[in-house]
């Protein structure tokens, strides 16, 4: 189940310095299986933006959490550094990315944590029951944006077109192919694995206060269709 998806939730316009809004997530055939937390500073030059999801009522034990700091800087949101954190089941993957606008790349740090299968814990101390590997990419396919920032930037990108190829660093894989739509009052977000030749599309709405009011994720799946609303 691609729950990553639902980092897009913290694509916003906020006006306000700090905002907090509560979500439900649900799923077609399944229910209500999460709940999720955004908080929004700012500031007229800096900007913080904070998601936490936690979703222990799907198919498997799932949590995300999504930091994004930056400046901003004649109204457009410039992030500095990116944190990305998953946990699913016994895996924990965090990324952390440092943006740098003037070389126009961005450096990628990883941490990989995944407990061994319970028979080898048999046979291991406590202290080996966890592997760890780390990673460094230098991602030189630059972009400006990163997941959080491209609904913050949309109406920026979109440049008064309806819609255009995006590139955003920090989905759940990298290599994405995006477009962005302007779609009735809210935006939407097309997006194709290059990978998994496999494709679903974002709905986001914006509340009258700025903050994200909906979001509606189509994907090809059995499971169908998942809904954020906000409580």
């Amino acid at each position: 189940m691609k729950v990553i998806i639902i980092s897009v939730l913290l694509g916003l316009t906020v006006t306000a310095q700090e905002n907090l809004a509560k979500y439900d997530i649900s799923m077609k055939m399944l229910g209500e299986i999460g709940k999720s937390t955004l908080t929004m500073h700012s500031t007229k030059e800096q900007y913080e933006m904070k998601m936490h999801l936690q979703m222990d009522k799907s198919l498997s034990d799932v949590e995300h959490r999504y930091e994004s700091h930056g400046t901003i800087v004649d109204g457009t949101y410039r992030p500095d550094t990116y944190l990305k954190y998953i946990r699913e089941d016994d895996k924990e993957v965090t990324s952390y990315y440092v943006f740098d606008h003037d070389k126009k790349e961005i450096q990628k740090y990883t941490t990989t944590v995944e407990e061994k299968p319970a028979l080898l814990k048999l046979f291991v101390s406590e202290e080996d029951e966890k592997v760890v590997t780390e990673k460094y990419t230098l991602i030189t396919d630059y972009s400006a944006n990163d997941t959080l920032t491209t609904f913050l930037n949309a109406e920026g990108l979109l440049n008064g077109k309806n819609e255009m190829a995006v590139h955003s660093i920090g989905f759940r894989k990298d290599e994405r192919n995006i477009s962005l739509y302007r779609y009735e009052d809210a935006y939407k977000l097309s997006v194709v694995d290059k990978e998994a030749n496999d494709d679903y599309s974002i709905v986001v709405s914006i509340a009258p206060d700025g903050m994200v009011s909906n979001i509606v994720i189509s994907e090809y799946t059995m499971l169908g269709t998942i809904s954020v609303a906000r409580n």
